[in-house]
């Protein structure tokens, strides 16, 4: 009788949580209606919505510009990381609790739209898209050319630097006519390659000292508050460093003699080719004896695993004034313009009232190889997504659309200091004035979309450890290849793949 009883309760409960996923109001195209006359979809009654975004400022702003074009329909926002978005919708979304849109990395679009939580959209609002928007945004979206979610910003690496040290840095050794004074001009020139800066760079040690110069405002960057020396440890590897540990910052070396993951449309899981030879022969031209093994590098001395060589001792420290290049995305410039004011106040690096980030800072495209090609880079993106399961899917639509507005556009730019996804950068006041934005668009030309595959989400270790099965466990290039082809294979075995 227990036995029975129990089972009847097991039943009971099981009915309970199902009957706790909240129904689709709307799941097609044609379950739309849309209105000829507004040129928007037909509001529901009543209709009230909620957007997930990691920034009140931006939130509030959005809600102004919307209130202003619909004042029938109210628009309130929760602050949910973006990071986070995907995996809560996944979880709130059946449960009735979701946000009708809302914010999440590019990455996360394989996931929400396998997991049937993202509404695909209508031909409309697609075609909408293709024409304001990159295509090497917009195309971390799609899927069998349907569309899933709304490019909103964009995010790539580029050559960051510190025009200050490069100005104080001689021309480098290259075969590209120059008559460039300084390593500055140089490279803003685009008059040497990107072998030659590299060997260059390890032929001073990857120190000031060995070139000989004198930095300017050394007491700045390199002392502490209380005119204490930093220590050693923290005044190595100081012209050049990025996050050598990392694939993403990585990849563009492996595209020198063309080299694409995945494959030309980058969504055949079948194309890893990390084992062919355009790879091996992309490494042996980049590689020199520079990269990063402690046993014989000239670029990074004393380094003894590419771990070491992350956020803190590469972007950490170029944001301090002390490193004078480094590859990282428009991300390092957030805590340079939460400091410039105290900076100014302070009169450090000379600065006066008048000066601005671009006065110091710059941004470019990866120098070219040696061969002509440019390096490539990932295209990062942020996107909105919109929850199937929402009561109000016209309102939900209006909103998505809404948020890839140019009046939009210009709150991602001048808020969130994010560069916006958008074809036409005139429209947004000051994008093109802004050189340094301007730099990572150029390398924006030479990027790749992301994966849009399940499999993307198991290409980083790979990716990244061709690297490390060449620099820490000593391998032959081609040895480092196999074996990371092999760890390729392996996790999609385990992943059931």
């Amino acid at each position: 009788m227990r036995k029975l009883l129990s089972i009847i309760m097991i039943l009971a409960l099981m009915l309970s949580l199902a009957g706790c996923k909240k129904s689709v109001t709307a799941k097609f195209e044609d379950d739309l209606k849309w209105d000829d006359k507004s040129q928007s979809y037909a509001m529901e009654k009543d209709a009230k919505l909620m957007l997930w975004t990691d920034n009140d400022e931006f939130a509030e702003k959005v809600i102004e510009l919307w209130d202003k074009k619909y004042p029938d329909v109210t628009l309130e926002y929760e602050n949910v990381a973006a990071n986070d978005s995907a995996k809560k919708i996944k979880l709130d979304g059946p449960a009735g609790l979701g946000a009708d849109v809302f914010y999440m990395p590019h990455n996360s679009v394989v996931d929400t739209r396998e997991s049937g939580t993202l509404y695909k959209l209508p031909e409309r609002v697609k075609e909408m898209v293709m024409n304001d928007m990159q295509e090497s945004a917009y195309k971390v979206a799609m899927y069998e050319n349907d569309m899933y979610a709304i490019p909103s910003s964009i995010e790539n690496i580029a050559l960051v630097y510190n025009k200050q040290l490069l100005k104080a840095l001689p021309v480098l050794p290259t075969t590209i006519k120059t008559s460039a004074t300084n390593l500055l001009e140089q490279v803003e020139n685009k008059e040497i390659y990107m072998e030659e800066l590299l060997e260059g760079i390890a032929s001073w040690g990857n120190n000031y000292s060995g070139v000989g110069i004198e930095v300017p405002y050394k007491q700045d960057r390199f002392y502490k508050g209380d005119g204490e020396e930093i220590s050693e440890s923290e005044d190595i590897h100081t012209i050049l460093a990025w996050q050598l540990y990392d694939a993403y910052h990585n990849y563009p070396f492996l595209t020198r003699d063309g080299y694409r993951v995945f494959g030309s449309d980058n969504n055949n899981p079948d194309m890893f080719d990390i084992d062919k030879p355009e790879v091996r022969s992309s490494i042996e031209a980049v590689i020199g004896d520079w990269y990063g093994n402690k046993d014989k590098s000239r670029l990074f001395p004393g380094l003894a695993t590419l771990e070491d060589m992350g956020w803190d001792q590469a972007p950490s420290r170029f944001q301090k004034g002390q490193v004078a290049m480094t590859i990282t995305g428009p991300w390092v410039m957030q805590d340079i313009k939460k400091n410039w004011d105290l900076w100014i106040q302070e009169g450090k690096f000379g600065l006066t009232p008048d000066s601005e980030p671009s006065d110091i800072f710059g941004a470019t495209a990866l120098p070219k190889f040696s061969n002509g090609n440019n390096p490539i880079t990932f295209s990062g993106v942020q996107v909105t997504g919109m929850n199937i399961y929402t009561n109000y899917p016209n309102a939900a639509m209006n909103l998505i659309s809404f948020l890839a507005s140019d009046e939009v556009m210009k709150v991602v730019y001048s808020t969130l200091g994010k560069i916006p996804a958008v074809k036409d950068s005139s429209k947004i006041p000051g994008l093109n004035e802004d050189s340094i934005s301007n730099g990572f668009l150029e390398q924006a030309i030479y990027s790749h979309a992301m994966p849009v595959i399940q499999e993307g989400n198991y290409m980083w270790d790979p990716l990244r450890d061709v690297w490390t099965n060449i620099f820490v466990e000593k391998m032959s290039i081609e040895e480092a290849q196999a074996k990371s082809l092999s760890d390729y294979q392996r996790i999609l075995e385990d992943a059931g793949k």
